[in-house]
């Protein structure tokens, strides 16, 4: 549930990068811009899988659970849960935290990164935008 959210988010910002830069300049920036977040998105993740996996178990990690808890509730939603039978579930999270990761550092790499350009357009003359 937590990739699908995250996926989720970021379509949405796709999309609304698309939209605002095709309406300031045109088409093929627009395209760009959305290549330019697929790419950070797929290497970021990567890279990030790669630091995650160093703290994170691939396989994952047993809990015991009582089954009608809102603990075991709350672990089915996250996406990351397997039950294993008896009170045992197993938890592999090591997707879901990358994915986290990344979102975070897209957050503040963006904030920047298109602040940069907004205040590199309002401080040109007025002959240069036109």
């Amino acid at each position: 549930m937590i990739a699908v959210i995250i996926y989720y988010l970021h379509t949405l910002f796709a999309i609304f990068i698309f939209a605002r830069t095709f309406q300031k300049d045109g088409l093929l920036q627009a395209i760009l811009n959305i290549a330019f977040i697929v790419i950070i998105f797929t290497v970021g993740w990567t890279i990030t899988d790669v630091f995650v996996g160093l703290i994170v178990s691939d396989q994952g990690y047993l809990v015991n659970v009582a089954p009608g808890s809102f603990l075991n509730g709350l672990l089915r939603l996250t996406g990351f849960y397997e039950p294993l039978g008896g009170n045992m579930v197993k938890l592999t999270p090591k997707d879901s935290v990358a994915l986290i990761v990344i979102t975070v550092v897209e957050v503040f790499f963006y904030r920047f990164f298109f602040s940069i350009n907004k205040q590199k357009r309002n401080n040109q003359p007025q002959s240069q935008i036109n």
